[in-house]
């Protein structure tokens, strides 16, 4: 089974394509993957999934952030379980996560390299872990660069509740920005171009996940790019070793990434 969070599913078009992943890895190990998607509701009532309540699964992966306490309500399952992409995971559960703070200081310091000094960050870091830890990986970088750290420079798109919002730019706009992913950096690049900015040519702006949006408009984007394929590989075969010895110990596995250059950032015109 598959039971993906709703609220990440919403805010971020990556969590669809690696739901597809691990479909497709699950059937390689000879085995289908149903998916079920869990609404905010269900999680706050603390109700059972209905792929568990009908007992159609000899386990499953929970792809995508929920609270802590619908996690320890499904943790109380038998059944054996991997989490996927953030960080209540625990030895016993096992867990596939991206090391997200490092994802963030890399594609900040690029953008430093690039001759940006003024960048913004556009995303919420309330909202989840996957963006706090992006956050706190991109305030690390302006931080030992000693960049200007303005608070406007921080764009919420969504609510901490996941319902997208509209995009404040500031008076003292940012001459670059991180966005959490690539709907998201599209949006931005429409709405500055509203105010007759040119991208790159006056912003540079780059994304996280190298989704299927990255190369959709013009300019393609130059983004964060991370392996989701083998992470779910590595997701699958963990299901299916637990499947197999229920007492085995996975621990935590790291997926890591690199940056993919296109047309969105050039290097800045001193």
């Amino acid at each position: 089974g598959i039971l993906v969070a709703e609220r990440s599913l919403n805010a971020n078009t990556t969590f669809m394509s690696i739901q597809q992943s691990l479909i497709t890895q699950l059937s390689k190990l000879d085995y289908y993957g149903l998916t079920e998607i869990i609404p905010e509701e269900t999680e706050h009532l603390l109700l059972e999934p209905k792929l568990l309540k009908d007992k159609k699964i000899d386990g499953f992966i929970i792809l995508g952030q929920m609270k802590k306490e619908y996690l320890d309500f499904l943790k109380a399952s038998s059944l054996p379980k991997v989490l996927m992409t953030f960080e209540f995971a625990d030895e016993t559960d096992g867990g596939i996560v991206c090391d997200n703070i490092y994802f963030g200081y890399t594609l900040t310091q690029y953008l430093y390299d690039k001759g940006y000094r003024k960048i913004g960050f556009v995303g919420n870091p309330l909202f989840d872990a996957t963006v706090m830890d992006r956050y706190l990986g991109y305030h690390k970088a302006v931080l030992l660069n000693n960049l200007k750290s303005n608070p406007d420079y921080i764009i919420e798109d969504v609510s901490r509740d996941g319902e997208e919002q509209g995009l404040f730019i500031p008076e003292d706009v940012p001459d670059a920005f991180i966005c959490n992913d690539c709907r998201v950096a599209y949006k931005l690049i429409h709405q500055l171009e509203g105010m007759e900015f040119d991208v790159p040519e006056d912003i540079a702006v780059a994304a996280f996940d190298d989704g299927i949006y990255a190369d959709f408009g013009i300019p393609k984007l130059t983004t964060f790019s991370v392996d989701y394929d083998e992470m779910a590989r590595m997701a699958a075969e963990s299901i299916l070793s637990k499947i197999q010895d229920p007492s085995i110990r996975l621990g935590k596995k790291i997926i890591l990434g690199k940056v993919i250059e296109r047309e969105s950032v050039t290097p800045k015109n001193q």
